[in-house]
């Protein structure tokens, strides 16, 4: 079988390779190398028809990530790691590299912050009355950053598979509400016992739609609660009327 034939045959392994975050190139030299055996950087070039300028760079990438390692001799020959132990090391250093990323994010947003005069950038919501909300990751974050601003009171209204989902993911917002001196409140046919132990007041009752309320922010749940994460949308408003009125139909 020559090697077209045999990248046919295995494309499938190709394809899974590249999905993990391996290039054409590097997906070809280790499919070639667990196949086959160890090779010299020249004889993969040619069994695995890789530019021979760029097997020594596709080599040393695939041992930084932990596919590949040396063996020693004349003439240095490369062999590839069992997959298990690769994609082991491989998921460490996806991890690293991951927790650097999310570093420079919180440093740019720290930066940001710092940096620029609100004047000159307003908040969504300092001056806007109204802002909607696409995707769930967006609305947790718009819902985190309500109970971290809460001084005086909190509702979520919303039925207990909801409920408990976003208490799962805000618990020690909702604690820290507490703690700052904020009723926390939750109104659901039923609540897990965690929850009771967190809340100042529950209501055992149903709700057309759901929401959560802190001081005089709301924000109202517009897609169903079965949705996928991606398409959940949201109203986000500033209202002391609104609100008020939202929590009188509560109690």
């Amino acid at each position: 079988m020559n090697y077209a034939d045999f990248m046919a045959v295995n494309h499938e392994l190709l394809s899974s390779l590249r999905s993990i975050g391996l290039n054409q190139y590097e997906a070809k030299a280790y499919l070639s190398l667990a196949s086959f055996g160890g090779h010299t950087a020249g004889e993969l070039s040619e069994r695995a028809e890789l530019p021979r300028p760029r097997v020594y760079d596709v080599l040393s990438r695939l041992q930084d990530k932990g596919f590949v390692t040396i063996q020693q001799g004349r003439p240095v020959k490369y062999a590839a790691i069992p997959i298990g132990e690769a994609t082991k090391t491989f998921k460490k250093h996806r991890q690293g590299e991951l927790n650097e990323e999310l570093s420079r994010i919180d440093e740019v947003g720290a930066q940001f912050a710092f940096k620029l005069k609100p004047s000159k950038a307003p908040q969504p919501g300092a001056e806007e009355n109204v802002w909607t909300l696409k995707g769930r990751d967006m609305i947790y974050s718009k819902m985190a950053s309500m109970l971290a601003s809460a001084k005086s009171e909190v509702f979520l209204a919303s039925p207990p598979e909801s409920v408990l989902r976003k208490f799962d993911v805000h618990r020690k917002d909702f604690l820290k509400a507490r703690q700052r001196g904020a009723q926390v409140n939750f109104v659901s046919p039923s609540v897990s016992p965690e929850i009771t132990k967190i809340a100042n007041n529950v209501v055992s009752a149903s709700v057309p739609t759901r929401v959560l309320l802190a001081d005089d922010q709301a924000l109202v749940f517009l897609s169903d609660h079965g949705v996928k994460p991606e398409d959940e949308t949201g109203v986000w408003l500033r209202s002391p009327h609104f609100v008020k009125t939202m929590k009188q139909a509560l109690k």
